[in-house]
């Protein structure tokens, strides 16, 4: 696509700096003390939280959609997820004096650990871009910009 002048334009949200700074860059990971997480990344996890948990918790969510990236870690287990916004839900309960308040997020699960392996990705220091990111249909906004996927360039 060109400006009519002959240079070049990227196609919204394709700019290489159309990244956060690094500065602003999150890696939240929500942590139960107790639970699973099975071998596809599934899991059904909840605890008490206090204050301070809860607030961790709300400001760990906020920064996953910021940086696209939440963790969830339970006693058997670890998965990191892409994340992106989905919906907002509220509920009060009068009789119980309780509200309940949802946001909801697509996900797809990025690496999937039984407890027993390393971290990947930012979380581990060491890069990864995973293949299906690479071999899908190649309308990736996250790496559709790679041009060779084999070159550390």
């Amino acid at each position: 696509m060109t400006d009519g002048n002959g240079s070049e334009e990227s196609p919204a949200g394709d700019d290489p700096d159309h990244g956060l700074p690094a500065a602003d860059l999150q890696y939240p990971t929500l942590a139960f003390d107790d639970g699973s997480v099975d071998d596809d990344g599934s899991f059904d996890l909840a605890t008490e939280a206090d204050r301070e948990s809860m607030r961790e918790a709300a400001e760990g969510v906020a920064g996953a959609l910021s940086s696209h990236d939440l963790a969830v870690e339970a006693a058997d287990g670890y998965v990191a997820f892409g994340v992106g916004p989905k919906s907002v839900a509220a509920a009060f309960d009068a009789d119980e004096g309780e509200l309940t308040v949802t946001l909801r997020l697509s996900a797809k699960a990025m690496a999937v650990d039984d407890g027993s392996g390393e971290r990947v990705g930012a979380r581990g220091d060491a890069g990864f871009v995973p293949e299906s990111m690479l071999t899908d249909d190649g309308d990736n906004r996250c790496y559709g910009w790679i041009d060779d996927p084999e070159s550390p360039e």
